[in-house]
C-alpha cells in the first residue's frame, strides 16, 4: 500500500485510491515478544528445518526501529487515502516450542490505533487466525459483516469503471 501512494506513474499507484477497506487478521503493527522465540527455535532447529528469514523475525522484535518506520509511513498512507480499516486480534494462545503458549500478537500490537480503525478480537491463536472452517465460524461470520459494512456504505458511490483502465 505505501509502494502504490509513492510510485509515479503506473499501475500500482492505483492501488490506493481504489482500495475501500482494510482487514487485518493477527497483524503485529507493533511488534510480538514470540519474534525472539522464533529467533530461539530458528536457532535450535536449523539444522532439521527449513530456514526462516532472522532478518524478518529481528523486523517483528517489540521495538523495531524497521517496523516503527513501515508503521509510520503506511499510518500516513491511510490517513492521507481516509482508509476505513479493522484490526482483529486473536483471543486464544498458540503452543510455542512444544511446552510453551503465548498470544503471539496482543491486542494492543494488533491495533493501529488511528481514527478510522475499528478493532475487535476472534476467538482463535496465531495460526487459525484466518483459518474459518465453514461459514458459521465466529471469525468468518466477524471478518464477513465489516465487509459487508463496508460494501452497504459505498452503495454505489464507487465507479469502477475508470478504476484500472
Amino acid at each position: 500500500m505505501n509502494k502504490s501512494s509513492q510510485t509515479e506513474g503506473n499501475r500500482v499507484k492505483k492501488v490506493a485510491p481504489a482500495t475501500r477497506g482494510i482487514c487485518f487478521l493477527g497483524t503485529p503493527h507493533r511488534g510480538s515478544s514470540s519474534a525472539s522465540i522464533g529467533k530461539i527455535a530458528y536457532q535450535a532447529t536449523a539444522v532439521l528445518t527449513r530456514r526462516p528469514n532472522v532478518n524478518v523475525l529481528r523486523a517483528l522484535k517489540r521495538d523495531s526501529e524497521t517496523l516503527d518506520r513501515v508503521g509510520s509511513d503506511f499510518n500516513q498512507t491511510a490517513l492521507k487515502h481516509n482508509f476505513p480499516m479493522y484490526s482483529f486480534w486473536e483471543e486464544k494462545e498458540t503452543r510455542k516450542l512444544f511446552f510453551f503458549s503465548t498470544i503471539v500478537v496482543p491486542a494492543n500490537s494488533a491495533k493501529l490505533g488511528i481514527a478510522n480503525e475499528r478493532t475487535g478480537g476472534i476467538p482463535e491463536n496465531h495460526r487459525n487466525i484466518a483459518k474459518f472452517s465453514s461459514p458459521e465460524d465466529i471469525g468468518f461470520k466477524r471478518v464477513c459483516a465489516q465487509l459487508r459494512s463496508w460494501v452497504s456504505e459505498l452503495d454505489g458511490k464507487l465507479d469502477t469503471s475508470r478504476m484500472f483502465s
